[in-house]
């Protein structure tokens, strides 16, 4: 009896360990190719080519032709909405269409912590190949938002804005990033009127 079930531990042992044994062996160049989809891996840098240790900058997996979005332009106020729209630029460096299905951050002061509003986006946007769209977001802002822009527009100070919380879809997959300065924006004229 006790023969039996020694056979059967070691036929279970087995038949769990040996398909898991041969994938790690047939994926032992690139054991990320395990875990992580093919479509990903043109955004991914595998290797972290240009990080070593003489090098200033940060070790990071993400492609470096993927570049955050940029904001442009000014943003726009509407007052009878209580909204602003930022318009950001993005641009798709992988060889496949990219589709931004949804964009949502909360809106701080960089200097000041103070939160202003949360911004998201109204609907998808796809990217095809090497293309670079502007997408724009919609932000609702607060009554204190309000009063603190118009404070730095008698000052004609530019605020510092952080998105906080950044939680970016793209087909399918979430990015989350707790906090992304995007620099200087110039207080809306709509705030002032």
């Amino acid at each position: 009896m006790n023969k039996v079930k020694i056979c059967l531990t070691i036929f279970t042992i087995a038949v769990i360990l040996l398909p898991i044994t041969l994938e790690i062996m047939m994926f032992k160049d690139n054991l990320m190719g395990l875990v992580i989809p093919p479509e990903l891996t043109n955004l991914m840098k595998v290797g972290g080519e240009g990080n070593n240790a003489t090098d200033n900058s940060t070790s990071s997996f993400i492609n470096p032709d993927f570049q955050m979005p940029k904001p442009v332009g000014e943003p726009q106020y509407n007052p009878s909405t209580r909204t602003v729209s930022f318009t950001f630029n993005m641009e798709n460096p992988v060889n496949q269409p990219v589709t931004v299905e949804s964009l949502n951050a909360g809106i701080v002061s960089h200097n000041d912590g103070l939160f202003l509003g949360n911004l998201n986006i109204s609907k998808p946007v796809t990217l095809v190949p090497g293309q670079t769209v502007d997408i724009t977001t919609l932000g609702v802002l607060s009554d204190d938002a309000i009063n603190y822009f118009k404070a730095h527009a008698q000052s004609q100070e530019p605020v510092n804005i952080d998105l906080t919380n950044l939680n970016v879809e793209v087909d399918g997959i979430t990015f989350n990033l707790d906090k992304q300065n995007i620099g200087d924006i110039t207080i809306p004229p709509g705030i002032l009127g």
